[in-house]
């Protein structure tokens, strides 16, 4: 009797865009009520796709928002690599850096308010995969901070990054993007803030 072998389901050509389109309508639900609160079915039922058809993009829940939060954080470091890259005083590349940031935030912001908030449900690793990619967001941060003023200790330039990244993160709870300010204007007030107050700090 010969073997009967499985075909694996190929891929559709629009495989990307549909994952995408998953990752997009869970971050809405998990921004809403919560990982723990989201259901499989649910995800299936607000995506207008059965859950059969949702676990051949992801094989549980937790694939879903490791991917989710995964892909989201490599973008914030692309966002900050990009900003160091540029052929500019560290002044100018802490501004793009801080637009870049802002801009990603404010089209993402229920994948950002996920990261916040149901990063913990990760198994460990995941959590440290993600925490990796957010600290080589914190580490460009720092290296800028020392660029303009070379004099601060270690301790100094992490306090000082860390508290210019708490300013921004937590802006998608108040920030109307259809309000009097534009994201692109109020980062650069955060960075004008952010150097204007530096000039007096010691080390």
């Amino acid at each position: 009797m010969l073997p009967i072998f499985k075909m694996a389901r190929p891929r559709a050509n629009n495989y990307e865009e549909k994952r995408q389109l998953i990752l997009d309508k869970a971050a809405s639900l998990f921004a809403q009520q919560g990982f723990a609160g989201t259901s499989i079915s649910s995800i299936a039922q607000f995506c207008g796709a059965s859950k059969s058809l949702l676990y051949h993009y992801y094989q549980s829940k937790e694939a879903l928002l490791f991917d989710m939060l995964y892909s989201h954080c490599s973008l914030l470091v692309r966002a900050a690599d990009d900003a160091i890259d540029i052929d500019a005083k560290a002044e100018e590349q802490l501004k793009h850096l801080i637009r870049s940031l802002l801009n990603i935030y404010m089209g993402s912001r229920d994948k950002h308010v996920v990261l916040l908030n149901d990063l913990h449900c990760l198994p460990h690793d995941q959590q440290e995969q993600v925490r990796d990619l957010e600290r080589r967001v914190v580490q460009v941060f720092k290296d800028l901070v020392g660029k303009l003023k070379p004099e601060l200790s270690q301790q100094a330039r992490t306090t000082l990054a860390m508290h210019l990244m708490g300013a921004i993160n937590w802006t998608y709870t108040w920030f109307k993007p259809g309000g009097p300010i534009t994201a692109q204007e109020f980062a650069d007030l955060s960075t004008a803030l952010f150097l204007n107050g530096l000039v007096s700090v010691r080390s």
